[in-house]
């Protein structure tokens, strides 16, 4: 039988509406609990990110409008029960979409504050916390090659993870953030690297 809500690999966000939806940390922990859960209540998320349910209400009908979840009447008791599900596997913000740099990248440097500024504290140690800002010495292919192999690592720690919660429920987590960002240091645009290859190609 045929998955009545099939999901797409990525979805992209370019719009200020869906920017506006995702870029809330509820809203966030919900679609990574959908992600986990394949399928949830309201209730369930409530129970499941430790918030009262209709806040949780309220988000997913914001996630919804933005085309983010759908529901899935397949999974539901009856034709008022409301079963949400993911559209996507991963959501990927395009820096373009209205208003990216202080929806999404303003509170991710304020949390980057904080890790820096709570680096060295003896109870934080050991806790899977830690801060690094690397310089290096890269031709252009070696950076791009640096980019691909990052994101590899991080994909297979996402799946990893995502797996590994699907199976021990009971274990608990937290929800971590990996920032990272790669560019040349005084060319971080691109504008002088691009000018360069427009050159070698002329």
């Amino acid at each position: 039988m045929p998955d009545p809500n099939p999901r797409m690999e990525t979805m992209e966000v370019r719009d200020p509406e869906t920017l506006r939806a995702i870029a809330h940390p509820v809203r966030q922990r919900i679609l990574m609990q959908l992600a986990v859960l394949d399928h949830a209540r309201a209730a369930d998320l409530a129970a499941a990110i430790g918030q009262p349910a209709n806040s949780v209400s309220f988000h997913l009908r914001v996630l919804a409008k933005a085309g983010m979840i759908v529901e899935a009447p397949e999974h539901a008791r009856d034709k008022r029960d409301r079963v949400w599900t993911n559209v996507a596997t991963s959501y990927n913000v395009k820096p373009s979409a209205g208003g990216a740099a202080d929806l999404i990248l303003r509170p991710t440097v304020e949390w980057l504050t904080e890790v820096f500024a709570h680096g060295e504290h003896e109870e934080t140690r050991g806790t899977g916390r830690t801060f690094m800002l690397t310089t290096m010495l890269l031709t252009h292919d070696e950076g791009n090659e640096l980019v691909h192999e990052l994101s590899e690592l991080l994909n297979r720690w996402s799946e990893r993870s995502l797996a590994a919660a699907r199976d021990g429920a009971d274990t608990p987590r937290e929800v971590y953030q990996v920032l990272t960002a790669v560019a040349p240091r005084d060319d971080p645009d691109g504008t002088r690297e691009a000018a360069r290859e427009r050159e070698t190609t002329d």
